[in-house]
């Protein structure tokens, strides 16, 4: 990444501020189409495009909703994954310590089978972020070519992902705690949650520029 990480979340930011503040109107369409179930593909879609360069405006509503769902069954095989593994192997060792007797050998297992979830989770979930923004930019078989996606972290820089990760979920984090703000505190959620998304987006496309 050619940004250190600080200048990457103010200019992801002035991004954002930008592209929704100066287009009221996306901005209120994008609220409405996100609460809206399977129509919010339409929005997911629209998200995509800051992936490409492009702005987040709600046009083309067909390809946008095409790629919205592409995203869903992309996260779903990410997913998928880690439980099969899971499932065969923590269901076995499961199995054959309930067949020894011993509930401690049981604890000790599924205590390990949770461990190994949420390692394997997490590798596949770091993955997938570069994954669909890969995806945005070439395609549904590029979100499957690890060859590139491991080179986009790579160059990036594992260490330089994992601390931008963790930066970005404690900013966001912190706004959501607007969220408890009595009576009114899930409203401001719903009118900021699209502006979040685009800085999202953006802080990962230029990660992985």
């Amino acid at each position: 990444m050619s940004i250190g990480i600080g200048e990457n979340l103010t200019g992801s930011f002035g991004y954002a501020k930008d592209k929704l503040m100066g287009s009221i109107g996306n901005w209120i369409l994008l609220i409405i189409l996100t609460i809206i179930p399977i129509v919010n593909f339409i929005a997911m879609g629209t998200y995509l495009k800051v992936y490409r360069g492009e702005d987040p405006k709600v046009e083309h509503i067909g390809k946008s909703f095409v790629d919205g769902l592409l995203v869903l069954i992309i996260a779903f095989l990410y997913m998928l994954i880690p439980t099969i593994i899971v499932g065969i192997l923590g269901g076995g060792s499961l199995i054959a310590a309930a067949t020894s007797g011993s509930t401690a050998a049981v604890a000790g297992v599924g205590a390990g089978v949770l461990v190994l979830a949420f390692i394997l989770y997490l590798l596949f979930a770091l993955v997938m972020t570069p994954a669909i923004v890969n995806f945005a930019r070439k395609g549904f078989g590029a979100a499957f070519k690890f060859g590139e996606i491991f080179g986009m972290i790579g160059k990036a820089g594992w260490l330089m992902y994992i601390i931008s990760i963790i930066l970005l979920a404690i900013i966001f984090g912190i706004i959501g705690l607007l969220g408890m703000i009595p009576f009114i505190g899930w409203l401001i959620m719903l009118i900021i949650y699209p502006f979040l998304i685009v800085w999202a987006a953006k802080f990962y496309a230029n990660l992985f520029e």
